[in-house]
């Protein structure tokens, strides 16, 4: 080439060379940084590693050449990489640049952007008027406290790569890698349109991407999506839209804070508290009683809260009724809400977690629950070591044999609560849930009936209508020990396939019940477990007292 290039790469310095030079001035991030800003910074540092002939040459301004010919480096780059950073970023002006390092100086006196203090997006340019085997230009990619970062192109000796560095010696005469530092230039503008921070338009603002078709209101610093069936009945004007910068846009939670107070854009008279990204319905009561009539209550969009209000906080988080009405705290486990004693409130570091107050009437429900069937359980105390699988409520023991064996190991293992896993492992297994050895060895079908596993013959498993029931995996060891009692738990009421009579359990016996024993503030025959005939038969009957 013709041109005497004055580009080459730069010398990375020693320690000792890195402390050099004291500073005298402290400043942070810049709060002007921009979309051109931010974008050249990335841009930059995407390119970390790479060596001249990357993406076919690094090629910037018209009169800039090609880093890269023929799969071969071309000459001294830096230049080139600065400028094929700034194009990329729609910078203005870029016709003053040249191969020459020494061409963003000029840039920066022709359109008075030369400073000697940096911002994010500059090209520093090194040894100005001095000799041209020391000239280079880079990007300032970031700056953090007294610490200025510094991506450049052909850097590391030749043939070069993409490098970035950071250091407190900025000032410029300052020589950081063996290079004096000459001044920081900025861009001159952006042939890119501007576009607002959405962290600065009011709530209820739609926004979208100019780079496609979806559209989000604001709530709160967030952007809730839109669905296309929002827009009649939300009464969304979509004449209304601003244009965001796509990768703000992407960037946008899209659930508002936690103790956000919303309510369906489209119209209602529900309103919810959002924890976690999730929509808990206020009762009532809770309205005034928890404070929730203070907030601001925001509309959001009807698709967006239908499904937020079918979605479970996170297991682990621990809350409280924000009324207060209740005192106990309670950790999430699955959707339930898990009691928390006084004693593990400390012990089991719930009081290190953060607490969350949620309406009073959604807590009663929740700690009606219990976690989903097939949920892994363990004591978060780590007192007692066994594990457990949830069915219905009753915790399960696993044996020691069956935990790899049947593959609970490769289920999440939630933690809990000791004092109420004790309770659920105390709990008899709901009264007609129908289970089978989660390991296939035994194939036989059981129903349970006052703890007791009864086997059923297909026979009875269609006739009983047990067909139409979930069939519930459970560990084999604990089924044996289910299948093993000899009779129900007392007080147990069973119906045989074709017989009128029921029959009430009472040490291992069974004696027949008559019908002024149901009915209202008695009995109830949704109580009543249907059973094969067999048990029923092989129940000695109570002898009637004279």
């Amino acid at each position: 080439m013709s041109k005497n290039l004055k580009a080459t790469a730069i010398r990375v310095a020693s320690t000792s060379a890195l402390a050099a030079t004291a500073a005298t001035m402290i400043f942070a991030s810049p709060a002007s940084a921009s979309a051109l800003t931010d974008g050249i910074a990335a841009t930059a540092r995407a390119e970390e590693g790479n060596g001249a002939c990357a993406h076919g040459g690094y090629v910037g301004g018209e009169n800039q050449s090609s880093s890269c010919y023929n799969g071969q480096r071309t000459h001294a780059w830096c230049a080139d990489f600065a400028g094929w950073v700034w194009a990329r970023n729609g910078v203005t002006g870029l016709s003053a640049l040249d191969d020459m390092a020494d061409s963003f100086y000029d840039y920066g006196v022709k359109y008075g952007t030369l400073s000697s203090t940096p911002h994010v997006g500059d090209a520093v340019v090194y040894n100005h008027g001095g000799s041209y085997a020391d000239d280079h230009v880079a990007i300032v990619t970031g700056i953090s406290g007294n610490w200025v970062t510094i991506t450049g192109g052909n850097q590391g000796g030749a043939p070069g790569h993409v490098s970035t560095h950071s250091t407190d010696a900025w000032q410029v005469g300052s020589s950081p890698w063996g290079q004096r530092i000459s001044g920081y230039i900025s861009p001159a503008g952006t042939t890119k349109p501007s576009y607002p921070s959405p962290s600065s338009l009011a709530d209820g603002t739609l926004v979208k991407s100019p780079n496609g078709p979806d559209v989000k209101v604001m709530i709160k610093g967030a952007g809730v999506p839109v669905a296309g069936s929002d827009v009649t009945p939300d009464k969304y004007d979509l004449s209304k839209i601003v244009l965001v910068d796509d990768v703000a846009f992407r960037s946008l939670l899209s659930a508002p804070p936690s103790g956000t107070v919303v309510h369906d854009q489209a119209g209602g008279a529900d309103r919810y508290v959002i924890v976690d990204g999730a929509a808990l319905k206020i009762g009532g009561a809770d309205w005034t009683a928890a404070g929730y009539n203070t907030r601001q209550d925001m509309g959001v969009p009807t698709a967006w809260l239908k499904a937020a209000a079918q979605r479970q906080i996170a297991t682990g988080l621990v809350v409280m009724d924000q009324t207060g009405q209740d005192p106990a705290r309670y950790v999430m486990v699955d959707g339930a809400a898990l009691h928390i004693s006084a004693a593990e409130w400390t012990a089991d570091g719930y009081n290190e977690q953060t607490l969350m107050g949620v309406p009073g009437e959604w807590l009663k429900a929740a700690v009606a629950k219990s976690p989903g069937n097939g949920t892994v359980v363990m004591d978060q105390s780590g007192t007692d070591p066994a594990r457990y699988v949830m069915v219905n409520g009753t915790a399960l023991h696993i044996s020691a044999a069956e935990w790899t064996a049947n593959g609970y190991d490769q289920r999440s293992l939630m933690g809990v609560p000791g004092e109420w896993l004790g309770s659920a492992v105390g709990k008899q297994l709901v009264n007609g849930t129908v289970v089978k050895d989660a390991s296939g060895k035994d194939a036989t079908v059981y129903v349970m009936a006052g703890g007791k596993a009864v086997p059923l013959t297909y026979a009875d498993f269609t006739g009983l209508g047990y067909d139409k029931r979930p069939l519930e995996a459970v560990p084999g060891a604990w089924l044996t020990t289910a299948a093993a009692k000899t009779a129900p738990a007392d007080g147990t009421m069973l119906l045989a396939q074709g017989d009128a009579t029921v029959w009430q359990v009472n040490a291992g016996k069974k004696r027949p019940m008559t019908a002024d024993e149901f009915g209202p503030g008695k009995l109830s025959f949704n109580d009543v477990v249907s059973v094969p005939t067999a048990l029923i038969t092989a129940l000695p009957t109570v002898t009637p007292t004279a």
